[in-house]
Formats: C-alpha cells, structure tokens, sequence
C-alpha cells in the first residue's frame, strides 16, 4: 500500500497517511480491539485503538519532526503543529479505509501474504528466502511471525482497493490538458521598479536621542545570553562495551533494519565559471557581467578548455582548481545551479544559470550513482551501536545507583566526599551555543541543563554518549546591555530600520500615483529611480532579466489589461518593488509534443484519482460512528 499510496496519490490525506500507516501497519498494528467501550482512546464503527497504541504513535511522529526539522525543533512549536490532533486524524482515516475495503469485499489469500514476504530483498539470501534471516530480522524488530504477517495482509489488502478506487478515474480529456498547458507555459511581462532602503542611506540623520528611544525599544534584541556553571558526573556507555560481544547474526540482522540508513545518495561532480553580480548591482552592471558569459559560454562549447577558461575568466577561488566544485549531493548547492546541475548529463555544459551570486556556466564532470554501503563499510558503527544498547541497561543501572547515593547524602558534593573514586566534574559558565566540548551540544541536552534552576540537582540525563547527574552551580540571567556597549551594532541596525521605512513610504505613495493615471517610467524618473522591463516571465522559471526576483514571478503571473498593478507594493527582503503588467502570451496549442502531453496526462490523472480517493475517505469518515477520548 506504501509504494502505491505514494506513485498514485500526492494529496494532503493521503501524504497526511502514508507515514502513519507505515508505522502502525508494520509495527503495531491497528484496531484489533472490539470491545465496544469507552475506554479507547478513539472509537472508529466500535473497533477501537488503545491509549497504548496512540501514544506510540505520537511519539513516533514527534521523532519524524524532530528528524525532518532537526532537533532544535521546540515543544512549543509541536503544540502548534496540533500534532496529537494529526495523529487522531490519520488514525482515523486509516481505519476507516481498512473498514471499507472489508466493506466491498476486497480480500487477500495466505499465499498472497507468503508470497509478498518471499520477495523482499531483506530476506532474501543468494536470491532466494532465507528463514533464518527472515526470523533474525523479525526479532531485531520486535516482531512475531503472525504479527508482521498480518499487518502484510493489511498492506495488500490496502494496496487492492486503492488500486479498485483508482479504476474509476482513467481518462484525461485534452481540453484539461491544454488547459494545464496554457497555465504552465504562458509568459507575462512586467515593467519593474526596485525601492531599496541603500538609497535613502545618505538621507538619514541620526540623532542620539532618537538612538537611544529607538533602542529602549529594541534592546530585548541585543540581550546576553543565558549562562550557566555546572557541576556533574557521567557514565558513558564505552566504559560497558569492552567485554560485550556481538555475533555476526546479530550484525547482519540490524544492517538489514537500517538499510535504508547506509543509502548513499547520488552526487555528482562539477566544475563552473561565475561572473558575479550584486543584489544591488546596476542594470548596466548585471548587463557587462552576462555579456562576459555568453562570450564565455560560446567558447567552452566551441571545445576550449572549461578548467583553463575558469581559470583565466572566474570570479570565486574555485578558479585557481579550474573551477572544480568537487562531488555533492542535491540540495548541498543553492537551488537554481542546484536544478541545472541534476538536470544535466555529463560532459555537457550549462546554459546560464543566474543565482544571487551572478551568472554560472556550470560543466558537468561525471554522475556518481546512489549506491548503498556495503556491510563491511559499516560493520563497525553497527558493531558499536549494538554494544551500546546491550550496555545502556548496565550503564543506567550505575547511574541510578549513583543518583540514588547523591539524595541520601543529601548533596552532589557530600556523596563526592564519600566516593572519592567518583569524579565530579565542574565547568566555567557556559550558554547554549558555547558548552564545553565533554558536554553534549544536543539541543534536547541543552534544554534540560537550562531547564534547571540555581543549587537544583538534575534526574538523569542520557545522551547519545550516556547518562549524566548535573548540578546547576549558578546561573547569570540575560540581561539587556548598556547602549554603548552596543552602539555600533544598533546605529546599523537603527539605520537600516529608518531607511526600510523611508523605501516602504516610496514605494507606497508611487504605487498610489501610478494607479492614480500617472506614469510608472515618468514618475520612477522623478524619484530618481529605474524602470525596467522583465522581459517574457513563465511559471516555475526566472525572469530573464534579474531586476525581477524568482520570489516575484507568481505575483507579475497574477497581474492583467484589468488589474495592472499589485495591491500594494512587494517586499523581498529589505527592499519593495512596483510591478505594472505589460503583455501576456499565450502558448500555441500546436507545439505541444507528445512526451509534454503524456507528462501532463500523467499529472492530472493522478490528481483525479487523488481527489476520488480523498473524497472516499471522506464519505466514511461522514458516515462513520467515531469517538474520540478526551483523554488524548
């Protein structure tokens, strides 16, 4: 059902879903409980989900967001997210789709089951089903055969009814697909003002009582951080893995768990030349720098030398390698070279590419596949991942003993006196960016250390290296500091503030001119301004001329012969822009080539089937019997 959910449904339920269901079908299980009683945490037709299985949801998508946005993610932000309210949602629906396709008679054989499981690579050893693989992984898991059997059926189950769903929407008629076609590929072009605060900068006069009013205002803003001085002990799980041994069953067992862990993506290798430009850069400036690349680009694909010509022509210290960037991954890059590059096959050179540092031509070296890492790779890290979770019971039990030591002494230093083989160890003050290197940088850690308050003992604490006990020494508060001992920070910031307001005022009263009668070029002259015109803009692609940012494109889309100009003037960044709709061009319906139609086909027919299941899901949800504790 995984796999399926995810190449034929790309709407918010279903995205909302294929997570969930992983997690609950693979691991837990659900509503396997008919009691028909109030004490579930969600009722959905009387099959109920235990308060048990909930919670371990939820703390599953808690660590997905942790994973996904880091940990530095806060609790406060969670609560926002509403993420126990997602969890009740998504369990729902996953019930209830089970429930229908039981409904319509959808089912799935014990050889269907067998079958599925045969196949899985986990399994498999010199390409066949292996079982004592089969078991050693079931058990790494936590799972029984009968178990994890059954949540397969769940998932085939799943997969045949959204399969028979996605029967009733097939066709695609070729009045949508010219319709997505004109919406993706016309072109609109905008005349463009920039306001930018820079212009005001010699306007500006600052008064030190204005300074001063300006920071009491702000002075939160420039307040000291929090700092803390500990005292603490550790149990690091290393000194526990010495005499722990772990069998190679073991090793191969949880190298099949975390495959998916040792994937290594694509990358691929590739050498540039860049002109570079400002964001503030003249239009005669942005002008002379991609002529230079077009001249340059003209030779490269003429067969001159790429490294030499970076070399002589770049503008960034790559050049001095030829303009060599190495190997990376997608995403590493930022977006619009990032794009070219993966798009590219090797030995081929780029068009101009223009990012926020200027304009790039980019050749592609060589593609190097994604490939997973062999186990002898990684044999080791599993090796010591393993011996810290059998040493982790022993290693909390010495730090239970210990904390437990520290209470009936009464004191971390008392219970030091009377273990003077123990060592405490104590720390400078120290805030949450700068702990000492023998402290865990962890955010969660953090947290917890400054959770505590002046002479408070902490319960323990583990981390990935082990457990600790802290002591809270002292703490200094934040504290807003002295005008003056900040004073070259806030008159920049003070300036940019007045300029901001100063471009803001400009651009507003010339916006309201403009749709008064008045001239956009004329009345940007008389401001001392520039107008520009962006050349043709499309969807999903950056203006030809840079004086319109990427950021601006779907604004200049909406503009039209009625509707001219934005509502009021656009901010990117610090600075504010006009927009004053010029022409728009429509695609010519004969051009559409049959590898651009099937893709479109493709695209709406996957919305359709999206939305028909959606609103599946949704009539059962409206015709089901749903209870939701208030316990949750």
């Amino acid at each position: 059902m995984l796999q399926l959910l995810r190449n034929k449904a790309q709407s918010v339920v279903i995205q909302a879903l294929i997570l969930i269901i992983a997690l609950v079908f693979i691991f837990w299980g659900v509503g396997t409980n008919m009691k028909n009683s109030r004490d579930a945490a969600i009722s959905i037709n009387n099959e109920e989900i235990s308060f048990q299985e909930f919670q371990r949801s939820y703390e599953q998508a808690i660590a997905n967001y942790r994973q996904q946005f880091g940990d530095a993610i806060s609790d406060e932000l969670l609560k926002g997210l509403g993420v126990k309210q997602q969890v009740v949602n998504q369990l729902t629906q996953i019930t209830l789709l089970r429930q229908g396709l039981n409904a319509m008679g959808i089912m799935v054989t014990p050889v269907e089951i067998q079958t599925a499981i045969e196949k899985m690579p986990q399994f498999q050893r010199e390409s066949s089903f292996n079982l004592d693989a089969y078991q050693a992984i079931l058990s790494a898991n936590r799972l029984t055969p009968h178990k994890f059997e059954d949540s397969i059926g769940r998932d085939l189950l799943s997969e045949k009814g959204v399969t028979f769903i996605n029967n009733f929407a097939t066709t695609v008629s070729d009045a949508e697909i010219n319709e997505i076609y004109q919406r993706d590929q016309e072109t609109v072009t905008v005349k463009v003002v920039k306001i930018s605060p820079a212009l005001f900068n010699d306007k500006i006069v600052i008064n030190p009582q204005d300074l001063a009013a300006w920071f009491e205002t702000k002075k939160d803003t420039y307040k000291t951080e929090q700092k803390i001085k500990v005292q603490y002990l550790s149990f690091p799980y290393n000194a526990q893995q010495e005499n722990i041994t772990i069998s190679e069953e073991q090793v191969r067992a949880q190298y099949e768990k975390d495959k998916a862990a040792y994937q290594v993506p694509e990358k691929r290798h590739a050498r540039h030349i860049l002109f570079k430009t400002e964001e503030n850069s003249s239009s005669q400036k942005q002008a002379a720098q991609l002529k230079k690349a077009e001249e340059i680009l003209a030779r490269a694909r003429a067969g001159e030398d790429f490294s030499t010509l970076a070399k002589t022509y770049s503008e960034d210290q790559a050049k001095a390698t030829g303009g060599d960037l190495g190997t990376f991954a997608r995403g590493r890059m930022i977006k619009e070279f990032d794009d070219a590059v993966f798009s590219m096959q090797p030995n081929t050179i780029s068009d101009i590419i223009k990012t926020k540092f200027g304009y790039h031509i980019i050749k592609l070296e060589k593609i190097l596949p994604a490939v997973t890492q062999p186990l002898e790779e990684v044999r080791a890290a599993i090796v010591t991942k393993l011996q810290t979770e059998q040493a982790r019971p022993a290693t909390f039990q010495m730090a239970n003993e210990a904390y437990e030591g520290i209470i009936a002494a009464g004191s971390l230093q008392a219970y030091a006196k009377k273990h003077p083989e123990k060592t405490v160890i104590p720390t400078d003050f120290f805030s949450r960016t700068t702990p000492p290197a023998d402290l865990s940088h962890d955010p969660k850690f953090m947290d917890t250390i400054f959770s505590l308050k002046k002479g408070e003992l902490s319960s323990l604490v583990e981390d990935p290296s082990g457990y600790f006990i802290l002591f809270a020494e002292d703490i200094q508060e934040p504290a807003p500091p002295k005008l003056e001992a900040v004073k070259e920070q806030v008159t920049k910031d003070f300036k940019l503030a007045k300029a901001k307001e100063m471009a803001k005022e400009t651009a507003t009263a010339l916006l309201a001119k403009v749709k008064g009668g008045a001239d956009l070029e004329t009345s940007a002259k008389e401001e001392k301004l520039q107008t520009i015109n962006s050349g043709p803009v499309r969807k999903n692609n950056p203006a030809p001329d840079p004086a319109l940012p990427a950021s601006l494109v779907d604004q200049a889309l909406r503009l039209g012969a009625k509707s001219p100009f934005p509502p009021e003037a656009l901010a990117v960044g610090d600075d504010f822009y006009i927009l004053q709709f010029v022409e728009r061009t429509l695609p010519e319906i004969s051009k559409l080539d049959d590898t651009t139609k099937q893709n479109y086909t493709a695209t709406l027919l996957k919305q359709k089937q999206d939305r028909l299941l959606g609103s599946w899901l949704k009539h059962q949800e409206k015709n089901a019997k749903i209870f939701t504790s208030k316990n949750i």
